[in-house]
């Protein structure tokens, strides 16, 4: 996985192009996809909030009205192209005519989006874990949308990305997070990236995560931390970005002031970068060198997903 990690660079300069024919305009996008494939929907949005992508994890078609939909275009998005939520979703859109195409590395999604001459972008066919093929789903995603502008910038980053110190800094984390139960907090801006990092830990560390946002977590969450819960193991992570809300950069003071006083430890982390794009991109190399080292701490293989494959196999029964 360390590898992996290292040669992220090589999907930020990934040139990949759509077959099976142009792309239908719309107005709106949304990423069908679950786990990993499902990343990129919002960690886009943070490089850019006006583009108007959401993301849909289940079976069937979004709830939308007939015109909605037949002003958006859906994207059914599958590393392995067996995801059978997302086939789901593909063969309902298929049935209701809607835009449509198919984001793949092979597997049965691909064979019907050729048999059916739909428009198609095809992953790299790596032997990775979807969560560590976000470069590759943000390209695409760029592309399918037309975000040339962050398309260039991942391009660009590449020259700048300083690996030795995230995987430094990722290290010193893991070593905060040992034993612990981290909580990721960032801005509604980085909601996606929070929710990144609690995969990361799910996926790679093995170890329960949980993600918020402020200020909907000053509303309800933090009073869970009273009556006794201070015994369980939890660790603060403060994701803030540059372009926080003022008011939400004064929570996020106020929030570690508040856990240090009920004895709960807290991370800070400032967003690295000088753009949104450069924060995300930072944030989830650091986020994968970080599960990678508490993988190693903890004893566990940070790339199988026994549980998870396991629970897979019994669905098919």
């Amino acid at each position: 996985m360390q590898s992996t990690i290292l040669n992220f660079s090589t999907q930020l300069k990934w040139q990949l192009m759509i077959e099976g024919g142009a792309l239908q305009t719309a107005q709106r996008y949304i990423l069908c996809g679950m786990g990993g494939s499902a990343l990129a929907s919002g960690l886009l949005a943070a490089c850019d909030p006006d583009i108007p992508i959401t993301v849909h994890r289940d079976y069937g078609l979004p709830i939308l009205s007939a015109t909605d939909l037949s002003s958006t275009l859906i994207i059914v998005a599958s590393f392995s192209g067996q995801t059978e939520e997302m086939l789901d979703v593909y063969d309902k859109a298929r049935e209701a005519g809607l835009p449509l195409v198919v984001i793949a590395a092979g597997g049965e999604l691909l064979s019907r989006a050729r048999r059916d001459n739909v428009s198609r972008v095809i992953l790299p066919a790596a032997t990775i874990q979807p969560r560590l093929a976000v470069g590759y789903f943000l390209k695409a995603l760029a592309l399918i949308t037309g975000a040339k502008g962050i398309s260039d910038e991942l391009e660009s980053l590449v020259a700048t990305l300083n690996l030795a110190k995230l995987e430094t800094d990722g290290q010193f984390l893991a070593k905060q997070l040992v034993g612990r139960l981290p909580l990721f907090y960032s801005s509604g801006r980085y909601a996606a990236l929070a929710y990144f990092w609690k995969i990361m830990m799910n996926e790679t560390a093995k170890v329960p995560a949980f993600s918020n946002t402020l200020p909907e977590q000053n509303h309800n969450e933090l009073e869970s931390f009273g009556a006794g819960s201070s015994a369980i193991p939890f660790t603060v992570v403060i994701l803030e970005g540059a372009d926080d809300h003022p008011r939400v950069v004064r929570r996020f003071a106020l929030l570690a002031e508040t856990f240090s006083a009920l004895n709960v430890p807290v991370e800070k982390i400032f967003l690295a970068g000088a753009t949104p794009t450069a924060r995300v991109i930072n944030s989830i190399l650091l986020a994968s060198f970080t599960a990678l080292a508490l993988a190693l701490a903890r004893g566990v293989d940070p790339s199988a997903v026994p549980i998870i494959e396991n629970f897979k196999n019994k669905l098919k029964k």
